[in-house]
């Protein structure tokens, strides 16, 4: 049929262009595919880099204890061995007097032992007698006759091998110095104090406190004043840890500048009686914390626009927030209401 050969072409173009733009995706997933597994693997031999690094730490340390050890036993061995050998010469030097007391009192000549006893024998008696227990009176000091004990003038010297915290709290030990080791620790940025007249700064800039005033001119008494950090972020990757401790009210996150708007603030709530929250610019959204942490970790990933809250007691994952890109960022604190002086310990940003 001759229509047939003249039916519009919209309809084979439109698809031979999806076609063509369809294959062009499929070709830059599979470019982004390839780029992923690469990164991986970066990522992997990066990890597999900084655990061994950790291993090495780790054997040295172990090594060094050993050696700690090894000393240890080898000081209290030769300890050992050298009262041993005391008491051995005290033992040999026991068996010979008593051999020869043995071959004495047993001989079956009289007139041998009485001249034995006269020469040698009461002499030798004698000396093994303590001082004290010699007495004129014949048969007081056959009553009251002590010889001197070897066994009394020695000591067993027991096992005391012990390593002090190495041994009772070793993996802390290591710890602490696995601290100094790592790298990359908590950022060191200091609070800003913004003038607020219900907040305090420590003079080191490490923590904030609530004061006792109630709320601006006594009306909002659900004030909760936010203390900054002096510098903001826009590039880059930054860690902090925030000690709450058992404060009952308090709240951890990321703002703009000392007077900032509020509306674009990402934080991490506890408020007393309600709960745990998160807010995200305008949005409040309630989180169920099966432990109450004591120690917040914070990570925000400017290149990324994320924004990570950890429970730092033991590195869980609470929550991930994301932003708009270009904000600048400061970390910023709030103590809380006051609440009669209930909440009146401070937010301290700890680090190494």
């Amino acid at each position: 049929m001759q229509y047939s050969c003249q039916m519009p072409t919209k309809p084979l173009n439109f698809l031979s262009k999806e076609n063509e733009e369809l294959q062009a995706l499929i070709k830059k997933q599979t470019n982004e595919i390839s780029k992923t597994e690469e990164r991986s693997r970066q990522l992997s031999a990066q990890i597999s880099a900084q655990f061994e690094e950790m291993h090495q730490f780790l054997r040295k340390k172990e090594e060094e204890v050993k050696k700690m050890l090894e000393k240890e036993e080898k000081d209290m061995i030769e300890k050992m061995k050298r009262n041993r050998a005391e008491t051995e010469e005290k033992m040999n030097d026991g068996r010979e007097k008593e051999g020869i007391l043995r071959s004495v009192f047993e001989t079956d000549q009289p007139d041998g032992f009485l001249q034995w006893w006269t020469e040698k024998g009461l002499e030798f008696v004698e000396e093994m007698k303590e001082k004290e227990s010699c007495c004129e009176n014949n048969d007081i000091a056959s009553q009251t006759t002590k010889f001197k004990s070897a066994v009394k003038s020695v000591n067993l010297t027991p096992n005391s091998l012990f390593l002090g915290l190495h041994e009772t709290h070793l993996q802390f030990i290591v710890w602490k110095e696995m601290l100094g080791f790592i790298k990359q620790v908590p950022d060191r940025n200091v609070i800003h104090d913004c003038h607020d007249p219900y907040l305090r700064v420590s003079s080191d800039g490490r923590s904030v406190i609530r004061t006792s005033k109630k709320g601006i001119f006594l009306r909002h008494k659900d004030y909760r004043p936010l203390a900054r950090t002096h510098k903001t972020f826009q590039s880059g990757q930054h860690y902090w840890e925030v000690d709450v401790g058992a404060k009952i009210d308090w709240s951890v996150g990321f703002g703009g500048g000392c007077i900032s708007n509020l509306n674009k603030d990402i934080g991490l709530h506890l408020k007393h009686e309600q709960g745990y929250y998160i807010k995200e610019y305008e949005t409040v959204t309630e989180i169920d914390l099966t432990m109450k942490p004591r120690r917040i970790g914070l990570y925000l990933d400017c290149d990324r626009c994320q924004v990570c809250f950890y429970n730092a007691d033991d590195m869980t994952l609470l929550h991930t927030s994301t932003y708009p890109s270009s904000i600048p960022y400061s970390l910023s604190l709030s103590p809380g209401a006051y609440l009669a002086g209930k909440n009146a310990d401070p937010l301290t940003v700890t680090w190494n």
